[in-house]
């Protein structure tokens, strides 16, 4: 379990721990978060904490026996629901076993805890079985559950469960963090941040990797493409493994266009190619503009959506419908 912590995690975390000081924290907890790693660094740091026998306020020694005994995955009184297995069988069984020990007495602490750490790796069966110790819980015993945001819950589980949400932190925040943990530009990370939906660490993985670069290299051959009034010119560029981001790539683009269209000119995400938009902008209609952005976004859906669909054709025939669009 990596230790790498964000700060936009931080009141999530102060606001489980003060409950469990004050004794009011419930007995089933789900954290729903935009990414389920970070879910799992909020549980994690939580069990470390009430676990360990030398807290320090809000944080834990990292220390003593018990400290130790998580960090090995080795306490006696801390179950991890791992549910990979597609046998439901199995599944039940596994949790009537768990429950089935989770009734007994805590062996070294004072509390006991069960870890599911993603909710979707639950079946209907296995939900229904967890329910009948989560309506009932044995003394001193929490459930922590993770989850994707929005992921739709089982009725009856969701009423049984406190909610904790984690969303992306602002702007501001994400710049702060991206500035502290590399050495890239703020004008770069601002790009990185609103193209990756304002996730710092995809932002940070985005523009330190090769995907920035290939990202300038493409919006080149889209300004040669518009020169030339050859369109498909991309279709080589775009027949690659990696043709749902540049598809991405290309609906943000168009979408700058759009709002300098309508004279927006707050929160452009591709600050870095205003003379790509503004010629953009100024070649196309607001209706045709508007037509060719939703024909991508339909595009880029229908090639994550339909299984062996013939992704060159429908490529090819996004192009052609760029290539013969009337200029305003």
């Amino acid at each position: 379990m990596q230790n790498i912590w964000y700060p936009w995690l931080n009141l999530t975390y102060k606001n489980i721990i003060t409950n469990y000081q004050n004794k009011k924290l419930h007995h089933t907890i789900l954290i729903e978060s935009y990414n389920i790693q970070n879910t799992y660094k909020i549980i994690w740091a939580v069990i470390r904490w009430i676990f360990c026998n030398k807290k320090n306020g809000k944080k834990s020694c990292g220390k003593c026996t018990g400290c130790i005994l998580i960090k090995t995955k080795n306490h006696p009184d801390f179950y991890i629901l791992h549910s990979k297995n597609t046998n439901q069988i199995f599944e039940i069984n596994k949790i009537r076993n768990i429950i089935k020990i989770i009734k007994n007495t805590a062996q070294q602490s004072h509390d006991k805890i069960l870890w599911i750490p993603n909710y979707t790796s639950l079946t209907i069966f296995s939900i229904n079985a967890l329910l009948k110790i989560i309506e009932e819980p044995p003394k001193n015993t929490f459930f922590f559950i993770g989850n994707i945001l929005y992921n739709k819950i089982h009725c009856t589980f969701k009423s049984r469960c406190v909610f904790y949400q984690i969303f992306t932190p602002n702007e501001n925040i994400g710049l702060s963090w991206l500035k502290e943990n590399t050495t890239i530009k703020k004008k770069n990370c601002l790009i990185a941040l609103r193209i990756n939906n304002y996730d710092p660490e995809l932002a940070k993985n985005f523009i330190q990797k090769k995907n920035w670069i290939e990202r300038i290299h493409f919006y080149e051959d889209i300004t040669d493409a518009i020169n030339k009034n050859n369109f498909l010119m991309l279709l080589p560029k775009l027949n690659t493994t990696d043709v749902l981001n540049k598809i991405y790539w290309i609906i943000l683009l168009l979408w700058d266009s759009l709002k300098l269209k309508t004279n927006i000119f707050t929160y452009f995400i591709n600050t870095d190619q205003i003379y790509l938009i503004q010629n953009i902008s100024k070649k196309y209609s607001y209706i045709t503009l508007n037509n060719i952005l939703y024909s991508w976004i339909q595009c880029r859906y229908q090639l994550i959506t339909i299984d062996n669909i013939n992704y060159e054709l429908l490529i090819l025939q996004q192009l052609l419908k760029w290539q013969i669009l009337k200029k305003r």
